[in-house]
């Protein structure tokens, strides 16, 4: 198998079924079987993932906090523009999957349950009862393993987002003040640096 890495991400034109199953991954988890990866192996990063981007998102909301507390006369909370960068529908997908999981943590007792008391009956277990228990059983582990699975990915990406944003918000607050330090904060001013708090 050649390299793996294309012009495209395939999680960009992954179906859901892909996404779901993490299918999107197999051509470079496969070449990881084989040999260890390289760089030109792994996929290019998606927009959403860049460290500019980002860090630019990141310094927006950050401004947009220090708006907010000025005009309501408080103290600005970074946490609070940490959770503006993610967006509406990644806060969704996750409290559903967030709730995916619970459902199926309590359910799958009940539906463990209700199988065993079925069997339990002996010679007069409906068969159709035990084969719909069976059937809710199943259903309910993989609704369990997919919504832990992709509760994990998602909580961790956004993690490993906001890092990197937070990284990208103080290497420009230090060179910001390593370039005033240098320049003094007139000439740093002339020269456009935008210093901000």
């Amino acid at each position: 198998m050649e390299n793996v890495s294309k012009t495209n991400n395939p999680r960009d034109a992954a179906s859901w079924l892909s996404v779901m199953f993490f299918w999107w991954m197999n051509d470079v988890l496969t070449l990881g079987n084989e040999r260890p990866l390289t760089d030109e192996d792994l996929f290019p990063l998606l927009d959403d993932f860049k460290s500019e981007m980002l860090v630019e998102k990141a310094e927006t909301c950050w401004l947009d906090e220090l708006k907010r507390s000025q005009l309501k006369k408080t103290k600005p909370l970074l946490w609070k523009a940490m959770v503006r960068i993610i967006s509406w529908r990644s806060r969704l997908v996750i409290t559903i999957l967030l709730t995916l999981r619970c459902v199926s943590f309590v359910c799958l007792p009940v539906c463990l349950w209700l199988v065993l008391k079925t069997l339990n009956d002996g010679p007069n277990m409906d068969m159709k009862w035990a084969f719909i228990y069976v059937a809710l059983l199943g259903i309910t582990s993989v609704i369990q393993g997919a919504s832990t699975q992709h509760y994990n990915y998602t909580t961790e990406l956004w993690g490993l987002k906001l890092k990197v944003a937070l990284i990208g918000l103080v290497y420009k607050k230090v060179m910001q003040l390593v370039t005033v330090r240098k320049w003094g904060r007139r000439r740093a001013i002339q020269k456009g640096l935008g210093l901000r708090t």
